[in-house]
């Protein structure tokens, strides 16, 4: 064929003709009983073959157009933020911001003078707490152009936040890569795929000082780290009964992410995050409500139709607006904006995720949080894929796998209407 069809290579076409006349001489020989003249057959049906393959190459070569590349190589996408100031989000909040309706959010309003005299974070239920970067260098010092002269060797890691919720960013392993703030801002805070978030940053100690006074009741530990320790049996060194695990110590993590970037569903010890620069939406969930129901973790959290786990702007966009999810919320959850200079409590092992409203700088203490001195590169082999032995901390292989029909009720059988 002068032309083939589209699906039928060059190479094909070479090949099926060749096969196709070498196939003739056997079977022309068949058709004579004179042994000499079945040889004289396929011998020369052989040579003929041979020019007809021949042949059959050099016309495809000549009449083969030049190759052109149907995947040239794109240039490398430049998602690195080189504005002068961290942006906005007037799109975002017109989407996901809202006033904090009582009947929506529901979470007291406190001044730091309240916080600290009623010691809310003793108590199991959420707070928000206003004006509490009041006299940071950190509002001077950590604007997008003096973070960048300031601190651009800060080192900590960086990943997809929706991967990172699922596992928590000390179990993320490979799913993170290692990066400084610098590389991080100007290069990948635009990626979608990439949030800055490490509770074991090697944070310097100017940006420590930046947060000054830090909330309580971390500033507690700060001001007298040997609070609660004794000399032991020994006379040698003093000891603290309680286990670092358990106190509020004075080291912070940083979170920095783009517009309707944010940590997916997750819980863990009770920690308070400052925002210092945009804002957050919060959806938060009562660990009284879940802890005994691995069924109804999955169901509100994830999409388990389709056995999907979602970005926090995609489950506020698709899923919450399903009555039971917006019903279980409301009366045993909160739905919650922080602002600029807003810390938000979270008491122990409460559900909750994050969606950024414009560019968001924050820092967040947690219990048992120490000094970071940064990720080592056995952390970056963990494959967070594989079954983990936490089985309080994260959700079981079979409950992951939502082992579930759509005829069941949506709370299991366990649930209880309190109307």
């Amino acid at each position: 064929y002068r032309n083939p069809p589209p699906h039928f290579s060059h190479f094909d076409f070479i090949t099926f003709t060749f096969t196709c006349t070498m196939a003739m001489a056997p079977t022309a020989s068949l058709c004579t009983h004179s042994r000499p003249r079945r040889r004289r057959l396929r011998a020369a049906t052989t040579f003929f073959a041979g020019i007809l393959a021949s042949s059959t190459l050099t016309y495809v070569e000549a009449s083969q157009e030049p190759e052109t590349s149907t995947n040239p190589e794109e240039p490398e996408v430049d998602y690195g933020n080189h504005n002068k100031e961290w942006e906005e989000g007037p799109a975002s909040w017109e989407e996901f911001g809202h006033d904090n309706d009582p009947d929506v959010c529901g979470l007291p309003m406190l001044s730091v003078e309240e916080w600290e005299a009623g010691r809310y974070w003793e108590g199991d239920q959420p707070v928000i707490v206003k004006n509490v970067t009041e006299g940071w260098a950190a509002l001077k010092n950590w604007k997008l152009q003096e973070m960048l002269l300031l601190y651009p060797d800060a080192e900590a890691t960086m990943g997809e936040a929706r991967l990172v919720g699922e596992t928590g960013p000390d179990d993320a392993g490979k799913n993170l890569s290692p990066v400084t703030v610098g590389e991080f801002i100007t290069k990948h805070m635009y990626n979608p795929l990439k949030y800055f978030f490490d509770r074991k940053i090697a944070i310097p100690k100017g940006m420590l000082e930046d947060c000054h006074p830090f909330p309580m009741p971390t500033r507690e530990f700060l001001a007298n780290p040997d609070k609660g320790k004794t000399y032991g049996l020994s006379k040698k060194a003093k000891v603290r009964k309680t286990p670092d695990r358990e106190l509020w110590r004075d080291h912070l993590a940083i979170s920095i992410g783009s517009d309707l970037q944010g940590l997916t569903f997750h819980h863990h010890r009770e920690a308070w995050n400052v925002v210092i620069f945009g804002a957050k939406r919060w959806i938060l969930w009562d660990f009284a409500r879940w802890k005994d129901t691995g069924d109804m973790q999955w169901k509100l959290t994830r999409d388990w139709r389709n056995s999907a786990h979602v970005t926090g702007a995609e489950w506020i966009r698709r899923l919450y607006p399903e009555p039971e999810r917006k019903e279980e919320i409301r009366n045993f959850g909160h739905d919650c904006i922080q602002h600029a200079g807003d810390m938000m409590f979270v008491p122990h092992r409460w559900m909750h995720m994050v969606v950024n409203i414009g560019d968001t700088v924050s820092v967040i203490s947690e219990v048992g949080l120490g000094i970071g001195e940064g990720k080592k590169p056995d952390d970056f082999l963990h494959d967070p894929d594989e079954s983990s032995d936490d089985e309080e901390e994260y959700w079981s292989e079979d409950e992951m796998r939502g082992e579930w029909s759509e005829d069941e009720e949506w709370f299991g059988e366990d649930y209880e209407s309190e109307d």
